[in-house]
């Protein structure tokens, strides 16, 4: 009887605590630990996506979190200790700044030292745009009017960040002597990647320096 008694005494779910944390990247988790009844556990654990807004009982809510994972231990007494994680961002607007790496990687350099440029960020695209975004061309690959491919070029800013500015300004078309025409674009994306984490995308794109030579015999 007194474990029915202990039961009983909790309602739909009772907020126990919060833990917040911050990803380096600048994505946030919060994890709830609630009490709710074991004989509701079904009806209470909440789905994946769903907003902290909708579902958390603490007194604030965050309209860019929502549930990542839900983990359950039952405990004596008729009740279920329950840890939700929420992922995303508690700001209302904006989005973080990128982590942005310089990474030493042997003949890369063209103009500047031999390095990849990597940054890892936040963003609120979806997938395909995420894609999209990074095979648009921002320069063509010419000789004359005749058009040999496309490049992304490495944006100027990511979240409002600065990018390291390009060894030397990019250029296409440029004669070098009777037999070479020369184009050079700067950093452009060499590969991207992304992982969704709630509302967001955690991506990951390397630029590294691209030129264009043709030469004739």
């Amino acid at each position: 009887m007194a474990s029915l008694v202990i039961g009983s005494a909790i309602g739909s779910k009772v907020l126990q605590r919060q833990n917040f944390n911050k990803e380096p990247n600048g994505l946030e988790t919060i994890i709830e630990a609630y009490a709710i009844q074991t004989a509701n556990r079904d009806t209470v654990v909440p789905e994946k996506n769903t907003l902290h807004s909708a579902f958390s009982s603490s007194a604030k809510k965050y309209s860019r979190m929502v549930v990542e994972s839900v983990t359950s231990e039952e405990q004596d007494g008729g009740i279920t200790q329950m840890l939700v994680t929420f992922v995303g961002l508690t700001s209302s607007t904006g989005l973080p700044p990128p982590i942005v790496r310089l990474i030493p990687t042997p003949d890369a350099g063209i103009f500047g030292p031999p390095l990849v440029i990597e940054a890892e960020f936040i963003t609120d695209v979806s997938e395909s745009q995420f894609i999209q975004g990074n095979i648009n061309a921002t320069a063509q690959i010419k000789l004359g009017n005749i058009s040999f491919g496309q490049v992304n070029q490495m944006p100027a800013q990511i979240n409002g960040t600065l990018m390291p500015s390009n060894p030397i300004a990019p250029f296409t078309g440029q004669q070098q002597g009777n037999f070479a025409i020369n184009n050079y674009f700067g950093y452009c994306t060499d590969s991207h990647a992304s992982e969704r984490r709630g509302l967001f995308l955690v991506a990951r794109t390397i630029y590294k320096e691209l030129q264009a030579n043709f030469r004739f015999s």
